[in-house]
């Protein structure tokens, strides 16, 4: 977590703080070393979130272009009292999620049913080959609009294969000044379709400030 509460109050970890924690009011540590990126840790081993995640410095870039009452946000459902933090919730009424590591097809589908309103950005660049072998996919446009491109998949990567499933609108970032949207894709011939926001718009459009 980037966020706990010390003395009542929202607060960055800085070594040597005690906090609480936002979604289960458990007792969290500042984490403050030099290789991970610095982060609020509960005392316990348990997580009171079982979707929360390390932190990269992807993940904490990409939070940081929104502003800070939008980080973090503790969603409750009154039913079941189920409690989960979202990584960004905008004035649009829609929840970010942050994706760099690989989850489950059941953690998928659980978190876009809690939050309904909800969109992914997906790490692509997190392993060099899906980088690259996504350069190597995407070919000319078909249309006069250029941002729209068809892809044909290279290589053994299953990374859209993977997020064809979900049913929330996933936007991959492959560490350029662009987001690819991905509109459709076929995992058995491996062709689909893309297509592409300047990074600084879509920031932009979901009320934040890309730097």
């Amino acid at each position: 977590m980037r966020y706990a509460f010390v003395k009542g109050y929202r607060a960055e970890p800085q070594k040597g703080l005690n906090g609480k924690c936002p979604c289960c009011s458990g007792d969290v540590i500042a984490k403050c070393g030099k290789f991970k990126v610095h982060h609020w840790a509960h005392k316990t081993r348990e997580s009171c979130d079982p979707w929360w995640e390390n932190e990269s410095e992807w993940h904490r870039t990409w939070k940081s272009f929104f502003p800070i009452d939008n980080q973090e946000h503790v969603f409750t459902d009154e039913r079941t009292g189920e409690k989960h933090i979202a990584d960004v919730y905008v004035d649009k009424n829609v929840v970010i999620e942050f994706q760099s590591y690989s989850i489950s097809s059941e953690e998928m589908g659980a978190r876009e049913h809690f939050y309904q309103q909800m969109i992914w950005v997906v790490n692509g660049a997190k392993r060099d080959f899906d980088r690259i072998y996504f350069h190597q996919s995407v070919y000319g446009a078909h249309t006069d609009d250029s941002y729209l491109r068809k892809i044909s998949w290279v290589g053994r990567s299953e990374l859209f294969a993977k997020w064809e499933a979900a049913t929330k609108h996933v936007y991959m970032d492959f560490g350029t000044d662009l987001v690819w949207h991905l509109i459709e894709y076929d995992p058995k011939t491996k062709n689909g379709l893309v297509r592409a926001y300047p990074k600084k718009k879509f920031v932009e459009f979901f009320g934040g400030t890309y730097s």
